[in-house]
Order: C-alpha cells, then sequence, then structure tokens
C-alpha cells in the first residue's frame, strides 16, 4: 500500500516504482518497517517530513513529535530549579537528572559502578574533555588515534603536542592487526584493570566505533586486544568516539574486558532533539589519575579565593560538570527514551530496519552504468551493507560522467535541494577518509589550501579531482520511499542512457540558425539591481541609462554585510531580500529604498565617507572575494534592514573604481576567469561574474514549455528570476548563446559567455517562495559538463560605440559576430 503522506510529486514516484516497492517489501518483509507500523510512524511522529525526502540522519536524525509535545506537557506542569540550589524545584530537577544518568548507563548495559555519566555540550566537548583530564606525563604518554577517526578526535593531538608526547600518530586497520597479529605472544592477564598506579605511563589510543564519513563499523573488541599489549609501567586507555555509531544500533559496555574507558556520545545523533546536549561515559575507576583544571561553580567542595587551594567533589559527575548543567535539556532525554521505546521498541529493531534499507540502496546504486557500460557511482566502502556489525546505514560515494570525468559533489547536492532531498556534501570533518578514499592527502589539501580551498567552500573540483563527496545516511525513521525518490531522482539527473549527441533540442543550440528577420530583435526591459541579491529596478521605458565599463550605472553598488562575519548577505539565504525594492532618482539623487510594514529609507547617491560621518570603511566577502567597502552605521540604516530580514546586518557601498595606485581604497573584484574576457578590462562591481547578463524573452518562454511538460503547472516562471539586466526579444529561443559580439541601439557589447545558475533563480521574486522551477528543468535540458547556463554575460565594447554611452528599452538589436562552433559556446 502507497503510503498516503507522500503527496504530489513524491506520490507519483511511488506509484512509478511500486512494482520494487513490493519486491523490496517481500524481500525485507522481517527487517524492515517495525512489523508494517513503519507508514503509520511517519504520519503521527514525524509530520514534518511530509514534503521532504530526508537522507542526512548522521548530521543530525529528525525528532518525534511526542517527544516535543511530552516535554512541553513537562514542562508546563512542573517547575524546575537550578540544581545547585537546595529549594523544592531544585531538589526536583536534581531527582529527574540522576534519574536520567541511570537511564543512560541502563540503555548502555551497565551501572554507575562501572560508568559516570557526565554531561557536556555535545560528542566533541566529551573527546575535548578526555584531553583536558587525560593523565598525560610530559615527554612520555602518545597519543595514536585511527585514520577514519573524526576531526574532534585528532584534534586531541593538540593537547598531546602541548605535553610533548614522543609518539602521535594516525593508525590504519592494517597497522592495528599487525600490531595484534602476535598477540598470543602476550599472555593473557588475569585482571586487564588492574589498581591504578600513579607510576604508570598512561597513553590514549582514539578511534570511532563508526566512521561518520563512510559509515565503517570497527571492532569494539579492540579495546581487549589493545590492552593486551599493556606492559607493567606502560597502559594505553581507550575512547570510543560512538557518535555515529549508537545513533542506529544498541552499544553494551557490560563486558569489563571490551569496553572502552571513555566513550563520547551526542544524544541529538539518538533522538533529534535535544540538541546541545552530550555526554562523556567515563570508567569508574578512573576517578584518581584523571586531572581536574579549570573549575567552575558547583565542582568544589571547598575552596580559597586568596590562594591556591581548593578541594573537588569526589563524583567525577559532579567534579567534571562546570557551572549549571543544561537541566532543562537533560530533563527531555526521558521524554526521548520514553518515545524512542514505544515506537521502536528497541535499538535491535532499528539497527534491523536501517540495514535493510542501506543493502538495497548499495545494491541499487552499485548497478548504475552509463550508457557506454561505465560506472555512475565509486562507492566508498569494501563490503555490501548487509552486515551491521561491519557497516552503518551511511552511503558516500562520488559520481562520474560517462567521459570519465567528475560531478561536482555541489552539483549533486543543489539539484537535490531544489526536489526537496537533503543529503550531505563536502569532506565531513574527517580528514583521514578524504584521504583514504578521495585520494585528496596531507599533501594535496596544504596544496589546495594555498590556492584558495578551505573547508566549506563550494569548489567541489580542483584540477580535475574531486575535492569532497556526497553523503547518504539513513535513520530509525527512513522509508523505502525515500530510497526510491531518491533512485529516482539520480536516475533522472546523473545517469546517462544514450550516447552525447549534439544538444538536446530541448534546451539546446542549433548552430545552424540563421537570421531571417534582425529587425524583431528589440529590448524589452532595462532592469538595475541597485542592491546586491534585492528586488531589482526596471528603467522607465521613457529614460535611457547610463552605460559604464563596470555595468549599468549603480548596479549592484550596494550590498547588505552580515554584521558579525563581514560577508554579502545572498538571496539564496534570505530570500526575503527580494521583497526590497530600491528605485533610482537620479534627477533628486536618490536612492529609495521600500519593503512591506517598513517606512521608505532614502539615501543620497553622491554621499561617500569624505561627505558623511555616518559611514566608514571595513573589509567585507563577495562571492569569496575581499574588497573593502565603505558602511553606512546610521543605526536608523542599520535598524532598517535589520528589523526587516531578522539578521544584523549593515549597508555597504562598494567605492568608486579607480586604478590609481594612491587611491587609498580600490576595486579588488574581477571579471571572473572562466568568461572570455581580457584583463585589461576586468573591473567588476557586487555582481556575482560580470557587468552585464542578457536573457532572451522566447527563452524565457521556452523554459515554461517545458516545465507544462513536465506537469509542473504551477511552478512556471518569469524572466524576473533571471535577475538580468537586458531582457530582449528574437525569433527563437536560445539563438542568444550563438551570438559573439551585438549592438543594442548605438552600443557594442561582447558576448564573454554563459551564465552559471544556482537555485537562487528558484525564488519567487513577489512573494519570496522557494519553489524548485526552473533549475529543476534546467537541470535536464541546459546542463552541460555540470554547469546549468541560461542567459549570457556581456561586457561593453566602448571603443566602437557611440557616444553617450547609454541604453534603453525598444532599442534594436543587431548581431555582429556569432560562434560557428558548439564547442566554442560552452567551453
Amino acid at each position: 500500500m502507497v503510503p498516503s503522506t507522500l503527496e504530489d510529486p513524491f506520490h507519483k514516484i511511488i506509484l512509478k516504482y511500486s512494482s520494487e516497492r513490493l519486491e523490496f517489501l517481500k524481500e525485507f518483509s522481517s527487517q524492515y518497517g517495525y512489523n508494517g507500523r513503519i507508514d503509520s510512524i511517519r504520519e503521527n511522529e514525524y509530520p514534518q517530513l511530509k514534503d521532504s525526502v530526508y537522507l542526512d540522519h548522521s548530521g543530525a536524525t529528525v525528532y518525534a513529535k511526542s517527544v516535543v509535545s511530552s516535554f512541553a506537557n513537562d514542562l508546563t506542569n512542573n517547575l524546575f530549579g537550578n540544581p545547585h540550589s537546595y529549594n523544592p524545584s531544585s531538589q526536583l530537577t536534581s531527582q529527574r537528572v540522576e534519574l536520567i544518568r541511570a537511564r543512560i548507563l541502563k540503555h548502555f548495559n551497565t551501572n554507575p559502578g562501572e560508568y559516570q555519566v557526565i554531561f557536556t555540550q555535545n560528542a566533541s566537548a566529551a573527546i575535548k574533555l578526555v584531553g583536558e583530564a587525560f593523565p598525560w606525563i610530559n615527554g612520555q604518554s602518545s597519543f595514536k588515534y585511527l585514520r577514519e577517526s573524526h576531526n574532534s578526535v585528532i584534534g586531541l593531538r593538540r593537547f598531546a603536542e602541548e605535553n610533548n608526547s614522543p609518539v602521535i600518530q594516525a593508525l590504519t586497520e592494517e597497522d592495528l592487526e599487525s600490531s595484534f597479529k602476535n598477540i598470543h605472544e602476550y599472555p593473557i592477564k588475569d585482571n586487564l584493570h588492574p589498581e591504578i598506579n600513579h607510576e604508570t605511563v598512561y597513553n590514549l589510543f582514539a578511534y570511532p566505533a563508526q566512521c561518520n564519513f563512510s559509515g565503517q563499523r570497527f571492532p569494539i573488541k579492540w579495546t581487549q586486544m589493545i590492552k593486551r599489549l599493556d606492559s607493567d609501567k606502560s597502559k594505553t586507555l581507550v575512547l570510543l568516539d560512538a557518535a555515529a555509531y549508537v545513533a542506529t544500533s544498541p552499544l553494551s559496555l557490560a563486558d569489563k574486558d571490551t569496553s572502552p574507558d571513555f566513550v563520547a556520545i551526542s544524544f541529538y545523533k539518538i533522538f533529534g532533539f535535544p540538541t546541545g546536549l552530550g555526554a562523556l561515559l567515563v570508567k569508574t575507576e578512573l576517578t584518581p589519575i584523571l586531572k581536574k583544571r579549570y573549575f567552575g561553580g558547583g565542582t568544589i567542595r571547598a575552596v580559597a579565593y586568596d590562594r591556591l587551594w581548593q578541594e573537588f567533589r569526589e563524583n567525577l559527575s559532579d567534579r567534571y560538570e562546570d557551572g549549571t548543567i543544561n537541566f532543562l535539556e537533560i530533563i527531555s532525554l526521558e521524554h526521548a527514551f520514553n518515545s524512542m521505546e514505544r515506537i521502536y521498541m528497541n535499538f535491535c529493531n532499528i539497527k534491523n530496519h536501517v540495514t535493510s534499507l542501506s543493502s538495497y540502496l548499495y545494491k541499487r546504486m552499485n548497478s548504475l552504468l552509463h550508457w557506454n557500460g561505465s560506472p555512475v557511482c565509486v562507492i566508498h566502502a569494501n563490503n555490501d551493507f548487509s552486515d551491521s556489525s561491519i557497516q552503518g546505514p551511511v552511503f558516500n560515494f562520488n559520481v562520474k560522467r560517462a567521459d570519465g570525468s567528475w560531478v561536482g559533489y555541489l552539483e549533486v547536492e543543489k539539484l537535490a535541494s531544489v526536489h526537496g532531498i537533503h543529503v550531505r556534501t563536502g569532506g565531513f570533518c574527517n580528514p583521514g577518509c578524504l584521504s583514504r578514499w578521495v585520494n585528496v592527502n596531507s599533501d594535496q589539501v596544504m596544496a589546495n589550501y594555498k590556492t584558495g580551498k578551505v573547508c566549506g567552500d563550494d569548489h567541489d573540483i580542483h584540477n580535475g579531482k574531486p575535492t569532497g563527496s556526497i553523503r547518504i545516511s539513513l535513520g530509525a525513521m527512513s522509508t523505502i520511499d525515500d530510497v526510491l525518490i531518491w533512485l529516482d531522482f539520480f536516475n533522472t539527473y546523473f545517469v546517462e542512457s544514450i550516447p552525447p549527441c549534439k544538444i538536446s533540442q530541448n534546451g539546446g543550440i542549433d548552430t545552424n540558425i540563421t537570421y531571417s528577420n534582425q529587425s524583431n530583435f528589440v529590448v524589452e526591459r532595462v532592469t538595475l539591481f541597485p542592491i546586491k541579491s534585492c528586488h531589482g529596478f526596471i528603467i522607465p521605458p521613457s529614460s535611457s541609462w547610463p552605460v559604464t565599463s563596470q555595468g549599468l550605472l549603480y548596479d549592484r553598488e550596494w550590498m547588505l554585510v552580515n554584521l558579525r562575519t563581514g560577508k554579502a548577505l545572498s538571496q539564496k539565504i534570505y530570500p526575503r531580500m527580494t521583497l526590497i525594492h530600491p528605485v533610482v532618482f537620479r534627477d533628486k539623487e536618490l536612492l529609495v529604498i521600500s519593503a512591506p510594514g517598513q517606512d521608505p529609507l532614502q539615501i543620497n547617491l553622491d554621499e561617500y565617507p569624505d561627505d558623511i560621518d555616518s559611514s566608514t570603511t571595513c573589509s567585507s566577502q563577495v562571492c569569496g572575494d575581499k574588497i573593502e567597502t565603505f558602511i553606512y552605521t546610521s543605526p536608523h540604516i542599520t535598524n532598517w534592514f535589520t528589523n526587516f530580514l531578522g539578521i544584523p546586518c549593515r549597508l555597504a557601498r562598494q567605492p568608486p573604481i579607480t586604478n590609481d595606485e594612491n587611491n587609498f581604497i580600490q576595486s579588488r573584484r574581477f571579471i571572473k576567469s572562466h568568461l572570455d574576457v581580457p584583463l585589461t578590462n576586468s573591473h567588476l562591481s557586487l555582481s556575482n561574474e560580470s557587468p552585464f547578463l542578457l536573457i532572451s524573452r522566447n527563452s524565457v518562454n521556452h523554459v515554461n514549455e517545458m516545465i507544462l511538460e513536465n506537469e509542473n503547472k504551477d511552478e512556471s516562471i518569469v524572466a524576473d528570476c533571471f535577475r538580468a539586466n537586458i531582457l530582449i526579444k528574437t525569433t527563437c529561443e536560445y539563438e542568444e548563446d550563438e551570438w559573439k559580439m551585438i549592438r543594442i541601439g548605438e552600443q557594442v557589447f561582447k558576448l564573454i559567455g554563459p551564465c552559471r545558475r544556482c537555485h537562487m533563480i528558484c525564488i519567487n521574486h513577489e512573494t519570496a517562495e522557494k519553489i524548485k522551477e526552473p533549475y529543476s528543468t534546467l537541470a535536464k535540458y541546459r546542463r552541460f559538463k555540470g554547469k546549468i547556463y541560461f542567459g549570457q554575460h556581456m561586457i561593453h565594447v566602448a571603443e566602437l560605440s557611440n557616444s553617450p554611452f547609454e541604453i534603453k528599452s525598444g532599442a534594436k538589436i543587431e548581431v555582429l559576430e556569432k560562434f560557428q562552433d558548439q564547442q566554442e559556446i560552452f567551453k
């Protein structure tokens, strides 16, 4: 039965794959779906997933509705006070917190005699606490970690460095197995946990139970193997990063011989809520050797304010939880555990459920081939995902085209996003796996950094090689429908089923176009975008507008800057920016800005910092470029934009372009290097790539025809979404792709390359709502080598133009030169 919770367009996709769905249910009936309850679970407990396909459970799983509602009811019916007080509300808090500590230990099949629970901000904070409290012996204690460790584990080496550790080493599985190979020669100790000896040198080994990058799982028994290598004077304590593992699998700490000394967990990975709460489970027997350094409120029994004397509390939890704990979120864990047990019964059921889905996903993705037989996916795993003891529900991969070139991971993520599919891309804070699976070793990371590549940027292909990958991760509430919708999407956009030919007629190019009636080529509209990412100002048809080498006069001369980061705000992140309407009144020398619910704001066009006291200069960032801008620091201006957008921001203005090296502030922005433009004419305003952008009404109409063909009747688009300066009318769609040089009225323009599109074109410019069109359709018909193209970038050729340099609506267009080779257009 197809679930009723999936509506158009997802519902149609599920119907399309109904036979595959039935085959899956038949094959995995004993593992999948919690005895047939998964669809009702999704409908009743996870309504927030109704219009989404969520495949980033390793990032954060989804919280159940009942957790939030029961917790809210608890908060409104009970009074919880600070546990450091002794009044009734505080005592209630303390009681509930202690019950949760016991509940956590029970969940991991252990007890307070064996482990203590120390609450932290997250798993990273738990790992950091190990480094802070570890009994480092200066110049003697070593630190080793598994290559597949998260950055949070690798970061412990900073503590090792500070303590002059003689060995700081990343180990591979092979390194460990080699050291274990002759372990039979070592006598089995009767007691793997002897009494603490303060003269012993303690070493630290850390590894993940499950790799956050690939989902590979590593043996819990490694703890026992490592401890059998101990000597009387040198012992290794083991830290297990269990954050990823315990999200979908049970972890038992009952066996004293195999259980690690420290276990780091994060609760939002398990329950989705609460966030900002993790824990470090520490073996109770380690209490005498751990080192307390900083101390905060609640962690001491007595302290002298004027001398170096204090006595710490004896219990590990009391000693290491500095300040007031996050007691309300800790109390919410009771509701999270209750809901999880009521919905899923136990984590064995969750493990079986996600294993069935991940093994099916692997099978289908691994079988995908292009028309020439080459595999579509390079999968970063060495198993078939059927054995949950060695593989978690995490599928990491890269994509190749039929010609062997790589598809950038951001291309996949952007397309998935506009289709309501949530995935994760990048390096996943795991440089060891990046080296192992994506072949980006440390030398390459360092070299890439020198050329500007940093974590979290948009450089997904560097020198022809991927700099990261795509990760799909499944959770307790994932369904076969999620997987089928993903497979349909991926097949549609990334599997090449037919050999390449001339670009498709649907949205493509015919280089044999003949211009039978160029007299019909005319400018329909000229649009100015004074403030970057805000609404455009249409130049009145009766008015001519000045043309400069940097674009239309006042085009993208202002921007909004994040008050904290200095980065330019983008409509992609803050879609309400499109509701900000700037209008230029040249005769009054005013920029008048309006927005719903706001009084009009006026900015003088001719005022720069030399003229007004309320501006200053500061460094800003636009599309990765660092530039100097003039900042309006007037509280009235700042509050106007901040109040409307809900993000602290300021208005900034680009200084006048100058080549004078003695000028104290200069433009540092240039036309992007992938466009065909000489360096002598490369200054750029705050626009993304070039001074002028041209699109055709005929091409816009054709995109709408394609959208209707795909039955997306409610998502037809208007030309405004492409944010072009010049909208023209011609005789055929996409003929502007061929043009090399044109004359508009008395002005000559060189076309320097097609415009690469992002999903900002999916924002309705009148409502600020996000839809999937036209990005989705363009991705099918206008995507070449991973880039989606629509419209043409231009520069003004002053030496071939007549003065005055102006342009207006109604101007005739003459094609002076065009490309002869299709490959030359999209090079």
